[in-house]
């Protein structure tokens, strides 16, 4: 159905790794998480977002600059009911959040379709619309593997009790020094910024 559509969803090996690890940094009781299958759309229309403090999507994102509603952050195609898979921006501005922090692991997640007079309008604009604080948004295709790491330390960070803003910039500074040369270039780290408030 997306490959028709130019879309090509291939799998992400290294998101259940980032998934198990940001939530192994809290207590059961703290977290709850969704992988594969459980992580469709209608189990997250489902959740009281308005309880959620920090909301993380490991995934792929589709962007759709030419009209910009039917970008999206992908979500499980496996048996979606009712649902397509894709949380689109329209049905994020219809979300009821009150989340910190909003973290949309994938690629080019913060880019979109320049309107005159509105801005850009994505998926940031869209999550901070429905009630997120912050974003954290990627500008560019990004690498599986490498943004696994990153993400690990970006979450550490916050844990050691780093707001969101020093947090991505300690976890660009460990990649900087990263035992992996190949990291240490800013294609791996630099695409990570926070909109929203400090």
């Amino acid at each position: 159905m997306y490959a028709a559509g130019g879309i090509r969803l291939e799998r992400l090996p290294n998101t259940g790794e980032e998934v198990r690890a940001i939530a192994g940094l809290f207590p059961s009781e703290r977290r709850r998480t969704r992988t594969r299958a459980e992580a469709s759309e209608a189990s997250l229309k489902a959740e009281n977002l308005t309880q959620v403090g920090r909301l993380h999507f490991a995934t792929h994102a589709v962007l759709d600059e030419r009209a910009p509603v039917r970008s999206g952050v992908v979500l499980s195609l496996v048996n979606p009911g009712q649902e397509d898979g894709i949380l689109r921006t329209n049905e994020i501005f219809n979300l009821e959040l009150d989340a910190d922090l909003v973290v949309l692991s994938a690629c080019q997640t913060g880019l979109g379709a320049l309107v005159r007079g509105e801005g850009i309008m994505g998926l940031t604009r869209a999550f901070l619309y429905a009630g997120a604080r912050r974003v954290v948004v990627s500008l560019w295709e990004v690498s599986d593997l490498s943004t696994t790491e990153f993400m690990k330390s970006f979450y550490q960070s916050m844990r050691s009790g780093n707001n969101p803003g020093a947090a991505l910039r300690q976890a660009k500074l460990a990649m900087l020094r990263s035992a992996a040369p190949l990291y240490r270039h800013p294609y791996f780290w630099a695409p990570f910024v926070q909109v929203g408030a400090e």
